[in-house]
């Protein structure tokens, strides 16, 4: 089974609006292939939804199901206001009314499918007293030898034994060369 296209769920979000009696029934959904384990989310003050292709590839069945439940949020907010809770009375009401069980999250089976993020030793060195610390993280703050501020710089290498001895090998001028 194929995705519908982006113009066939804008059509049924329009008629979503309108069974839910929405005044303005403009709206804007686009396949977004950026989310990694959300199934969709709405801009309720821009009147746009997004889903998540790859997921939803999985589980096509529930393409109705997600699209009408970030609908239901641009229309709880058209309806009601700001000042409604997400998943809240209004939010459900909306969901039951067209027949669909108001859950807050998916239950899409996601392994596999978030990106591994990269990570990163970190280099600390301190620039007034040249103090060195290795970090996971970029950390600001005091230094620990001198008590300056905002006097770092920082070199980052992979979080690898490699990239861990490459930062304890460098010199203060090596460090200083590096930005220089």
């Amino acid at each position: 089974m194929t995705l519908p296209t982006a113009d066939e769920l804008q059509r049924r979000a329009s008629d979503l609006l309108a069974t839910w009696r929405v005044l303005d029934t403009s709206i804007v959904v686009a396949w977004n292939g950026r989310l990694s384990t959300t199934a969709g989310r709405a801009f309720v003050r821009k009147g746009r939804v997004e889903l998540n292709p790859r997921l939803l590839a999985r589980a096509p069945e529930q393409v109705l199901t997600v699209l009408t439940h970030e609908t239901a949020h641009v229309a709880t907010f058209r309806l009601f206001g700001a000042n409604v809770p997400a998943h809240g009375r209004h939010w459900r009401a909306l969901m039951r009314h067209v027949g669909h069980e108001p859950a807050v999250t998916h239950r899409i089976p996601v392994r596999g499918l978030r990106r591994s993020r990269r990570s990163f030793h970190y280099l600390r060195f301190c620039e007034a007293c040249g103090d060195r610390v290795i970090h996971t993280a970029r950390r600001f703050g005091r230094c620990h030898g001198c008590s300056a501020r905002d006097s770092f710089l920082f070199l980052r290498a992979p979080a690898t034994a490699q990239g861990l001895a490459a930062l304890q090998r460098l010199t203060p001028a090596e460090v200083r060369a590096a930005f220089g």
